[in-house]
């Protein structure tokens, strides 16, 4: 895609008024609009996000990914970032971090297989460049019964790889149910919207090998 973009002036027009939220009405002829997404404004002491997670954060588990606020304050925050480090990107630029530990969520080798009862995330799986072994990860330190429950940002809404540069996919609800389903370990539950126009929700139930 940056090739593409390097190569076509018109589209690397698009795409700089995509990331400022100053996309005209028309594009221009041949070429794809893009939509830009900008976070919803919101309370953080009643984040809709954390509101839609908490009821899943029973017994011990992490929040993977969990930047400057975590899901409730008795999750093990993970983050990349170690406490007190800033954020650069997106939502948690010139954030603090929280994390009690400092770790990729897609290596989570201090615990042992069905540790935890709940792994939650919010907008952290389109980061990762393998998401496959990122899920198997997940799904490994939760026992069988334990719940896997992640947020993302809905690809319907817009072109979510451009809300941030350190974004390697997007997801609708449909495409990250089937990619639970295939992983295998994981039962989807539910998928729902969390915000509209930005964020959706997936839960699944950790189920044992072959029991699917």
């Amino acid at each position: 895609m940056r090739a593409l973009l390097a190569r076509s002036p018109r589209l690397e027009a698009i795409a700089v008024a995509a990331r400022r939220g100053s996309l005209p009405r028309a594009a221009p002829s041949g070429t794809v609009p893009l939509r830009p997404l900008r976070p919803p404004p919101v309370d953080e002491d009643n984040h809709p996000e954390a509101l839609a997670l908490a009821p899943f954060c029973v017994g011990k588990g992490i929040d993977v990914g969990c930047g400057h606020r975590k899901v409730t304050p008795d999750c093990i925050g993970v983050d990349l970032l170690a406490a007190g480090e800033l954020g650069e990107h997106g939502v948690v630029s010139g954030q603090r971090s929280v994390a009690d530990l400092q770790a990729s969520g897609d290596d989570l080798h201090m615990f042992v297989d069905g540790e935890l009862d709940f792994v939650v995330s919010r907008h952290n799986l389109e980061h990762y460049v393998d998401v496959v072994m990122t899920l198997q990860e997940w799904a490994r330190v939760t026992r069988v019964g334990g719940i896997v429950a992640m947020i993302v940002p809905d690809e319907r809404a817009g072109d979510t790889i451009f809300l941030d540069p350190t974004h390697k996919h997007s997801f609708t609800p449909e495409s990250l149910a089937r990619l639970v389903s295939l992983v295998g370990g994981l039962e989807v539950v539910e998928t729902r919207v969390v915000t509209r126009r930005w964020s959706f929700m997936l839960v699944a139930r950790k189920v044992e090998s072959g029991a699917r």
